[in-house]
């Protein structure tokens, strides 16, 4: 039995995330057919599949939330987007610090919301085709990068104001600053957004990049992003946070 984590696709948009179980063996980035709640007597409506995981896997977290799993039986499969580009659209997401339905609504076009709305087992896909061939990194940053938030300052005695571009580029990796690497600056933005504040032990800054230097920065965008969308509190998202951390850790 198989977790998957969907993007509706309704009303010629990309909705919230949602759960199924099922028993076929999909791949990420397809769209399948699955009851929607929100449609009239929960008919089946195209979901983008952004994740995948073993019931086995999750089953001790599925028991400690209140997270509604809905079952999908149809096995109608529609080869869509690659995996590689998912955890790309995944990894910019968390940098813009927005959800995974939002960057998916500015990557895609009305004609192609409403062509993708649309899918069934008999319907025509060429357009939908030929638009995801465009689907690159070098796009999916064009159709991002405006939602980027502003660069912070950080201020250095004698040595005026400088941004963190700066801060991380290569020309100063010479000089003394405490945020030297990116993977320093997401400690410090997830730290932030967590809202820790010891200085020492469990929460500190040593903590968390004690974990995170052993984590691709890929994985730990894609995991902050993950937990940003269940719109659960910021404490409840912390702890799938770490259980996600852990769960990769025991994996590796």
């Amino acid at each position: 039995m198989n977790i998957l984590t969907v993007i509706p696709i309704y009303r010629n948009k990309f909705q919230k995330p949602a759960l199924f179980f099922t028993q076929e063996n999909f791949s990420i980035g397809s769209i399948i057919l699955a009851p929607y709640s929100q449609s009239n007597n929960k008919k089946e409506k195209p979901v983008l599949i952004i994740g995948i995981d073993n019931s086995k896997n999750t089953k001790q977290f599925l028991r400690k939330t209140d997270i509604q799993i809905n079952k999908t039986t149809n096995p109608y499969e529609f080869p869509f987007l690659s995996e590689e580009v998912i955890k790309d659209i995944e990894t910019k997401t968390a940098k813009i610090k927005n959800t995974l339905d939002f960057s998916l609504e500015k990557i895609f076009t009305k004609t192609i919301k409403k062509e993708l709305n649309k899918i069934s087992e008999i319907s025509e896909k060429n357009t939908i085709k030929n638009y995801s061939k465009k689907i690159i990194p070098d796009f999916i940053s064009s159709k991002l990068k405006p939602f980027l938030p502003e660069k912070k300052e950080v201020k250095l005695s004698g040595k005026g104001v400088q941004s963190i571009g700066n801060l991380l580029s290569p020309q100063n990796n010479n000089k003394k600053s405490s945020l030297h690497s990116e993977k320093h600056y997401l400690v410090a933005e997830i730290r932030e957004y967590f809202q820790e504040t010891n200085k020492k032990g469990k929460g500190s800054f040593g903590f968390y990049l004690g974990f995170f230097k052993r984590i691709p920065e890929n994985i730990i965008y894609q995991y902050w992003s993950e937990v940003k969308e269940s719109r659960k509190s910021i404490k409840d998202q912390q702890k799938i946070f770490w259980w996600k951390i852990g769960q990769y850790l025991k994996k590796k």
